[in-house]
């Protein structure tokens, strides 16, 4: 979901994004600042509420985006690539390229979030202070903005999966056990602990009091956190599961062929409609020269299918991602995952010798997960 961003930034390697879900949060935060601020100071003109409101909700998201550099950075340092750093409507996420080695490293990058969150609280607790001679306005943003990045940096202690304190918590219990699979099961069970106890809090809210927006938005994000915590552990036991796994193990080694002159209309109308297959191999002087898929055909009009051959229109050979037999298929849907492939070439001593596609690694990796639950 968190892939199609807008990218705003880049910051050590790391991109920097906005989902479109963000903006609903960015709404509804600068609204409720407006009406709180307007409230308070009924003084103010109603541009100068709206720009402290603005202003503030953007430094919130600001801060959010230095807590997640807080994890990304110590990640980099202890040799663990971070992707992206993505805002959406319940927050921030950063995407790490693989899980932690250790419990120490695990421990490190989860509590460094919260630890920025609270040097940041302290930042703008003496902002207001001294900030006061340039009005009041400032110093009620500066106080709001120590306030609320205590309030993150305390529920993301929380001792629940996905939030910080879960992968604290997890750390912990991984440091004592020596079991990496124990510490994610109980992080896990504390996560959707948790998310239950919002979502009842949020339905207790609207049966009792009649505050149906803030019910409904304890019951929004208690279901997002089962769903990440559920969605995570599933994630993980999986991928755990495939390290035992290799590519040669799973992989579709008689491969669909069509010649790279072939025409378009040929290969639809002769191959993919009779045999549903997709994708093909591309093979011309009898070696494979590229790989072929059904989506390629949108780079061109249909009436052009008649005229034009299929390696017109194919991924050469050199220009895909390839993957080793001996790969772990955890690896490969990793792969798979970061780069939207549907099909991946095997090869051995430089030569393909199959393919796993996405449809048959997620199969395999469902079935040893319903064999370990």
């Amino acid at each position: 979901m968190l892939e199609s961003s807008l990218h705003i930034a880049t910051v050590r390697g790391i991109r920097i994004g906005v989902h479109y879900t963000w903006l609903i949060i960015f709404f509804l935060l600068s609204s409720s600042l407006l009406t709180f601020f307007k409230d308070s100071h009924p003084e103010w003109t109603t541009t100068t509420a709206m720009l402290t409101a603005t202003v503030t909700t953007l430094l919130f998201f600001l801060s959010i985006i230095l807590h997640e550099l807080g994890h990304s950075l110590v990640a980099i340092a202890r040799g663990i690539r971070v992707r992206s750093i993505t805002l959406f409507i319940f927050g921030g996420v950063a995407q790490t390229q693989r899980e932690s080695p250790t419990a120490a490293t695990e421990f490190w990058i989860a509590i460094a979030g919260p630890a920025v969150s609270v040097c940041l609280a302290g930042v703008f607790y003496l902002l207001a202070s001294w900030l006061t001679p340039f009005g009041e306005a400032v110093t009620e943003a500066c106080n709001w903005l120590a306030r609320i990045n205590l309030i993150l940096a305390i529920f993301n202690m929380i001792p629940g999966f996905p939030l910080d304190g879960g992968r604290v918590f997890r750390a912990l219990v991984w440091m004592v056990t020596g079991n990496a699979m124990k510490g994610m099961q109980w992080a896990v069970f504390g996560g959707k602990m948790f998310a239950y106890f919002l979502m009842i809090m949020g339905l207790f809210s609207v049966l009792t009091t009649g505050m149906l927006i803030n019910g409904l938005w304890f019951i929004g994000i208690g279901w997002f956190l089962l769903s990440a915590a559920e969605a995570s552990s599933r994630a993980y036991i999986l991928g755990h599961l495939g390290k035992g796994v290799t590519i040669k193990d799973v992989m579709q080694t008689e491969l669909p062929v069509v010649d790279g002159h072939t025409r378009v209309y040929d290969w639809i109308h002769d191959g993919v409609l009779e045999t549903n297959q997709r994708a093909y191999m591309v093979t011309e002087h009898g070696r494979y020269s590229g790989l072929v898929t059904l989506s390629d055909t949108n780079k061109l009009p249909r009436e052009q299918w008649s005229d034009v051959a299929v390696n017109t229109i194919m991924t050469p050979l050199r220009q895909l991602y390839t993957v080793k037999a001996s790969s772990n298929i955890s690896d490969v849907m990793t792969l798979m995952q970061q780069y939207s492939l549907n099909q991946v070439p095997v090869i051995t001593s430089g030569q393909i010798i199959g393919w796993i596609d996405r449809e048959r690694l997620l199969r395999v990796m469902q079935v040893h997960g319903e064999v370990a639950g």
